[in-house]
């Protein structure tokens, strides 16, 4: 039998409970960022393009891509992501060259539309995407990886969510409120 008192066998070591705490940190700005691209890009992104799906020549187009075999398909998806990639890199070259309104347009306008546009080839020929198996095997762990992050952040996250809604009643909803008006200010200035 153990020597510990009941309360303490179940408890996690302080050297556990460190690194659980590292790990969150570590995990929460990746999770924040899935949630943004998630609920706002993502969202937003695919209401964009079902509109923009319905203009008979777009229509005609979605039909075509649809007819493709699969592996044709992939690779008119990875030249969009290959040039949202390249486009990445050049705007981090311009940006630290010094000029940021080129590496913000190069950002916005190249990057943005290669986002855009694959993810309109990726809606319009999912099953066809997914039907070659490389492609769903890279496609199935990222999901998983995502899945991962984000249920390991959620408890972290859902205080987050408790504490905005709660506003000034807990010590945490007074520190993102004072954040709030902190970057508020900043911003007027």
């Amino acid at each position: 039998m153990s020597d510990l008192p009941p309360s303490a066998i179940n408890k996690p070591s302080a050297a556990r409970r460190w690194r659980r705490m590292a790990e969150n940190a570590l995990l929460l700005p990746v999770a924040l960022v899935l949630e943004v691209l998630d609920r706002v890009i993502w969202d937003g992104a695919k209401a964009l393009l079902n509109l923009v799906s319905r203009l008979t020549l777009v229509a005609r187009l979605r039909r075509f891509l649809q007819t493709l075999p699969p592996i044709i398909v992939v690779f008119l998806f990875l030249i969009p992501e290959a040039i949202d990639h390249l486009s990445g890199l050049w705007a981090t070259v311009l940006f630290v060259k010094g000029n940021w309104f080129a590496a913000t347009i190069v950002a916005v306008f190249i990057k943005g539309f290669a986002i855009l546009l694959a993810l309109w080839i990726y809606q319009a020929c999912e099953a066809n995407l997914l039907s070659v198996a490389w492609f769903r095997t890279a496609h199935d762990t990222v999901i998983r990886i995502r899945d991962w992050v984000l249920e390991r952040t959620r408890p972290i996250r859902e205080r987050l969510h408790l504490a905005a809604r709660n506003g000034e009643r807990s010590r945490l909803g007074r520190r993102l409120a004072a954040w709030r008006q902190r970057i508020g200010r900043s911003w007027v200035r």
